[in-house]
């Protein structure tokens, strides 16, 4: 039988041949070589396997067993830790993140999880999606200050799936892993339109609320109005007036999109994506989107 990759043996020795089954040699993440005998009568689960959050389950039947439940906890590092909080630090060239730090990590063989970090500890979460020229480091000062409370916030980089979106619905499926159950987007530019086409294919955690930061009309396959179409949740569109077409595609998007709760935030003169919630602009923008993040995970 294999089971996530590893192969395992049963056998009917002595002590099983009343109706037992034997498992030798099981070796799995943090499985070292285990071997055990198990009834056939009843399902049994083996929880806290391995040094992650994310559970794979693998489900044997044998003749006249019900079924063999292994729970594989993948992907993530087994929780926050002082060690993630200094990589974190060290990569970004920042102090103490002040918040519980769990590190993230992308395998490019299957094409899972996400390279990046996750701050703070509960069930409501917020994904921060990068702009093209930029990457996790420079969300993380917003990804502090809206951690804690029960929030978790995800900040990544790209690993370069077939499109962004794609980025961010497996940033969103490691925020549910870890039990978050519901969830923001945030998202600058190529960010923020990734945001727009992953938000309605995303099933768990529940997606909330969703904050572009100047989204532009087309982006590597990707359509801002045509994604609009199935946009139902709250919207927060930001855009600079003299930035490119991002005004008009923050007005479209909110004409086109069912939602019954979209705003559209058009400040004046070139700030594009990030750069919206510093300079003149920033202390309106950055208390637009904290009071957007708070009210859509209420």
């Amino acid at each position: 039988m294999s089971v996530a990759g590893k192969e395992m043996q049963t056998s009917a020795s002595a002590e099983d041949r009343s109706g037992g089954i034997r498992v030798v040699g099981a070796g799995e993440h943090n499985l070292k070589n285990v071997s055990l005998s198990l009834s056939k009568d009843r399902i049994t689960a083996f929880v806290g396997v391995s040094s992650g959050d994310v559970t794979r389950r693998s489900v044997a039947s044998f003749p006249g067993a019900v079924a063999i439940v292994l729970a594989f906890l993948a992907s993530c590092s087994a929780g926050p830790t002082e060690q993630a909080a200094d990589d974190l630090a060290e990569r970004c060239g920042t102090g103490d993140p002040g918040v519980p730090v769990r590190a993230l990590s992308y395998d490019p063989d299957p094409g899972e999880g996400v390279d990046g970090f996750v701050l703070g500890e509960g069930s409501k979460g917020v994904v921060f999606s990068n702009q093209i020229d930029t990457d996790l480091c420079d969300w993380l000062p917003y990804a502090r200050e809206t951690a804690g409370e029960g929030r978790r916030v995800l900040i990544y980089d790209y690993s370069y799936k077939p499109d962004a979106s794609e980025e961010v619905e497996a940033a969103a499926e490691e925020l549910g892993s870890l039990g978050v159950d519901e969830a923001v987007l945030v998202g600058a530019s190529k960010g923020a339109i990734a945001s727009l086409a992953a938000a309605p294919s995303i099933r768990e955690p529940e997606v909330t609320g969703l904050a572009s930061l100047s989204a532009i009309g087309e982006f590597e396959g990707l359509d801002s109005r045509e994604a609009a179409r199935k946009l139902r949740i709250s919207l927060l569109l930001m855009a600079a007036r003299d930035d490119g077409d991002t005004a008009e595609v923050a007005r479209d998007v909110a004409e086109i999109s069912p939602s019954e709760d979209e705003r559209v935030e058009v400040v004046g003169g070139y700030d594009h994506g990030l750069d919206l919630l510093g300079g003149e602009n920033g202390p309106r923008t950055r208390r637009l989107l904290e009071d957007f993040v708070g009210q859509s995970l209420e």
